[in-house]
């Protein structure tokens, strides 16, 4: 499978999509943590069969939804916090756009070699447009 190539406007366009896809993964994970709880208190047979089988439903939707940012383009690059690359070509070059989760749109970005600890500012890649 071929790896979709973003521009940042692009990019920053899909993560508009991307972003109550991860909301409800948070939301869908406190379920899961309450229903764990739960689970290991729980003594009656019923109930317990009951829990583990929403267990096992919210674990399959948490999948399906990093499936679908995956079908959108996006990279997951980590689930807690939830990070996402965005495979762009910049000067001859290809390089990960980087979005966190807490983040309001993508600022940085980063060697396709180089992980979380090497981002950089988009501000820089701009300055590279301006210099040319």
């Amino acid at each position: 499978m071929q790896m979709k190539v973003f521009d940042l406007d692009t990019a920053r366009e899909t993560l508009v999509v991307i972003k109550p896809i991860v909301e409800e993964i948070n939301t869908k994970r406190m379920e899961l943590t309450e229903a764990y709880e739960r689970l290991q208190e729980e003594q009656d047979p019923l109930e317990r069969m009951y829990l583990e089988s929403h267990i096992k439903d919210l674990e399959a939707l948490i999948d399906s939804l990093f499936r679908k940012i995956e079908a959108l383009g996006g990279v997951i690059k980590g689930i807690d916090p939830i990070l996402v690359d965005f495979l762009s070509f910049h000067k001859n070059r290809y390089i990960w756009l980087c979005w966190k989760e807490d983040e309001d749109t993508i600022m940085y970005w980063h060697e396709l070699n180089e992980g979380f600890a090497g981002r950089k500012p988009i501000s820089l890649l701009e300055e590279e447009e301006d210099m040319l």
